[in-house]
């Protein structure tokens, strides 16, 4: 069996959503954009850390003036 690298590997965490975010996300899945809820929170978490990718960098040299 194949060891996964650090940077592949995954972490367990545990969240609380709201139920109308959460029914949104089954309705994905449903209509099969998603195969379940798992897929789909990583995707939305993904799409976040793209989106801000910058802000730490402005953060610290917010801090740092």
């Amino acid at each position: 069996m194949r060891q996964k690298k650090p940077h592949e590997r995954k972490e367990h965490i545990t969240i609380w959503i709201e139920k109308a975010d959460l029914d949104y996300l089954d309705a994905l899945i449903e209509r099969g954009v998603f195969e379940n809820r798992s897929q789909a929170i990583r995707h939305a978490v993904r799409s976040f850390i793209k989106m801000d990718k910058g802000l730490v960098k402005f953060i610290d040299s917010a801090i740092s003036e």
